[in-house]
C-alpha cells in the first residue's frame, strides 16, 4: 500500500472540479441547449472576467448556451440565473418579470417589450407595409386585420403646444411699443463721396 501526499496545487484543482460538478448538477441547461428571450435589452455575459463580452438580448430571439456563458452565469455565492430558466414563478420573484423560457422561440412570440415602444412601432409599421402590398383587396383586408390583432391599435399621436412666451416675440412687441410711444429708432446715414472730397478717410 502506498500513500500519496496531495500537493496544494492538486488539492485546489480537485476542489475546483468538485465545485464545477456540483454547479453542473444544479443546472438543467447544458452547453448546446437552446432557450429563448422574452425581453429586449438584457445583458448576458458570454465569458468570465471584467473585460469579457456581453450579449444584449432582443425579445423573441433564440440563444444557444455555451460553456463560457454557463460558467459566467454563476454569482459569487455559487448560484446561476440559468437555474430558473423554465421556472416562471422564480423569475418573477427575482426580476419582477419573466425573461427566459427553455427551447426555441415560437413563431408567434411577441418581439417587443411593451405596446407603443420603439420596437413595437417598427415591427407594426413593417407588418402594415407588407399588408398593403398584398395583391388583392381581400388579401389586404385580411392582412391588415391580422396586424391589428397581433399589434393592437396604433399608438395615438399628439402635438405638444408650449404655453411659454417666445422671447423673440416678446422683444419685438417691446420694440413696437417703444416706437409707438415716440422712441428713437437707430438710423444709419451714408452718402457716397468722390475720392478727395471732405469726409473721405481713405
Amino acid at each position: 500500500m502506498t500513500n500519496t501526499i496531495e500537493s496544494p496545487r492538486d488539492r485546489l484543482e480537485r476542489l475546483r472540479a468538485e465545485v464545477a460538478d456540483r454547479k453542473d448538477a444544479a443546472l438543467s441547461i447544458r452547453p448546446g441547449d437552446e432557450f429563448h428571450v422574452l425581453r429586449t435589452g438584457i445583458s448576458i455575459a458570454t465569458g468570465r472576467g471584467l473585460l469579457s463580452a456581453a450579449h444584449q438580448t432582443t425579445a423573441g430571439e433564440t440563444i444557444i448556451a455555451t460553456a463560457e456563458m454557463i460558467a459566467a452565469s454563476f454569482s459569487a455565492s455559487g448560484r446561476s440565473w440559468m437555474s430558473i430558466i423554465g421556472d416562471d414563478a422564480a423569475q418573477f420573484d427575482r426580476w419582477g418579470e419573466i425573461r427566459f423560457r427553455p427551447g426555441r422561440a415560437p413563431e408567434d412570440i411577441q418581439r417587443w417589450n411593451e405596446w407603443g415602444d420603439g420596437q413595437w412601432s417598427e415591427l407594426r409599421e413593417q407588418a402594415r407595409k407588407e399588408a398593403w402590398a398584398q395583391p388583392t383587396a381581400e388579401a389586404r383586408a385580411d392582412a391588415l386585420a391580422a396586424v391589428e390583432k397581433k399589434f393592437g391599435p396604433a399608438a395615438p399621436t399628439s402635438t405638444i403646444i408650449s404655453t411659454s412666451p417666445d422671447p423673440s416675440i416678446a422683444a419685438a412687441e417691446a420694440q413696437r411699443k417703444a416706437l409707438d410711444e415716440g422712441g428713437t429708432r437707430l438710423a444709419w446715414a451714408y452718402e457716397a463721396r468722390e475720392p478727395g472730397q471732405a469726409g473721405d478717410r481713405r
